[in-house]
């Protein structure tokens, strides 16, 4: 049996880009909530949240009529930094399972930032010790300007699934400054929700209904019996993943499918395009 987390339940449903790292003068960052939430809004995007050092930026400051403001706080101790999504505070802890912890305990959804990051890196060992993650950054716009080697954290994410912990994939621009064009509408996940209104945002991203980018989209995603299908664009390159990383398939084209033998772990599926841009699905869980 596959467990699909794009399941719609019957419900019309869209995809609505957004960014959930992004930080404001509130913060580390050098521009205004509200000068933040309209560059976003000009490109499109269906949601926004402002992650501010150990700070709540109310979302009043920077959503719109077009511009959902997700309630964020960017939780950062000596020992490592997560987003804590859906949280208006912050709590000091002393180690990342206690930061963990607090974030699950208050109803927030933690997911772990550039664990490859030089300001605050973690070890693997570390994080593949956490329980209770939501998420994990696999992609981080920023560290790709500033430490490339550290930007890409997919394989801590494959031997994280590969151990049964049910972590999802995010991916996020970093920004700091609407100064710098190279951080600026480079990541994001895509979420799958009947509208984008904060409830149905949060309930499909609670769902793993979402899928983290730097470029490709998928246009469907979805199990149907034991065959898992993908629609994408024309000239991308579709890559189901297994346990430990293994490539069970890939084909070049706009759709392909996949069907499970029962003993892959987990199924994931990732894009490449010819541009170096590259999304990540969420696993399919077979049991």
């Amino acid at each position: 049996m596959i467990e699909d987390p794009y399941r719609t339940g019957g419900l019309s449903v869209g995809w609505y880009r957004g960014n959930l790292h992004a930080a404001s003068l509130r913060g580390t960052g050098h521009d205004l909530p509200k000068a933040v939430g309209a560059f976003y809004a000009g490109r499109g995007y269906g949601f926004l949240g402002i992650c501010d050092l150990n700070t709540y930026t109310w979302v009043e400051e920077y959503r719109s009529r077009t511009l959902t403001g997700v309630p964020m706080v960017a939780a950062a101790y000596p020992f490592g930094s997560l987003l804590a999504l859906d949280m208006d505070h912050w709590l000091p802890a002393t180690s990342l399972q206690g930061a963990v912890d607090w974030i699950a305990a208050d109803g927030g959804l933690p997911i772990l930032a550039a664990p490859g990051g030089p300001e605050r890196p973690v070890s693997d060992q570390d994080v593949l010790r956490l329980h209770r993650l939501f998420g994990l950054e696999v992609y981080d716009a920023r560290l790709e300007e500033t430490k490339p080697e550290a930007a890409d954290a997919t394989s801590l994410w494959d031997r994280l699934l590969s151990r049964g912990q049910r972590v999802f994939a995010f991916a996020g621009d970093d920004l700091t400054t609407l100064q710098d064009p190279a951080t600026r509408a480079r990541a994001w996940i895509a979420v799958s929700a009947p509208g984008p209104d904060l409830a149905s945002l949060l309930s499909a991203i609670q769902q793993g209904a979402f899928y983290a980018s730097t470029g490709p989209a998928f246009h469907q995603l979805g199990a149907d019996g034991r065959t898992i299908r993908v629609e994408t664009d024309q000239g991308v390159a579709i890559r189901f993943i297994g346990r430990n990383g293994r490539l069970l398939a890939s084909r070049d084209g706009a759709t392909a499918a996949y069907t499970v033998s029962g003993n892959e772990g987990y199924v994931r599926v990732e894009l490449a395009s010819s541009d170096g841009g590259r999304a990540w699905s969420q696993p399919f869980w077979l049991s």
